[in-house]
C-alpha cells in the first residue's frame, strides 16, 4: 500500500480526488491512506506534485524481504501480497 511521507506532504489535497475508492482521508490536518480501501492503483502517487506518496517498499517500518526470490531486494512491491508488516 502506498503511504504518505508526512514531512514532504504540502496538504494540497490533489491526491483525494485522484483516488477512485476514496481511500485518502484527513485527520488532524494530515492526509492518510486507508489500507483497507486502497487498491494500489497508483493514481494518488501520480497526482502528488511533491512525490510525498511513496510505494510501500520505501516505508521505514516495512519489514525487509526474507529471501523469497521475489526479486524486489527492497522488502516488497506494495501490492506484491506476501510481504506483510
Amino acid at each position: 500500500m502506498p503511504w504518505i511521507k508526512q514531512d514532504k506532504c504540502i496538504q494540497c489535497g490533489l491526491c483525494v480526488p485522484s483516488c477512485p475508492v476514496d481511500a485518502i482521508y484527513v485527520k488532524d490536518g494530515k492526509y492518510y491512506i486507508d489500507d483497507k480501501k486502497c487498491t494500489h492503483c497508483g493514481k494518488c502517487e501520480e497526482a502528488c506534485p511533491v512525490e510525498a506518496i511513496r510505494p510501500n517498499f520505501e516505508h521505514p517500518d516495512r519489514k525487509r524481504c526474507s529471501g523469497c526470490n521475489c526479486g524486489s531486494g527492497r522488502g516488497g512491491h506494495g501490492n506484491h501480497g506476501h510481504h506483510s508488516n
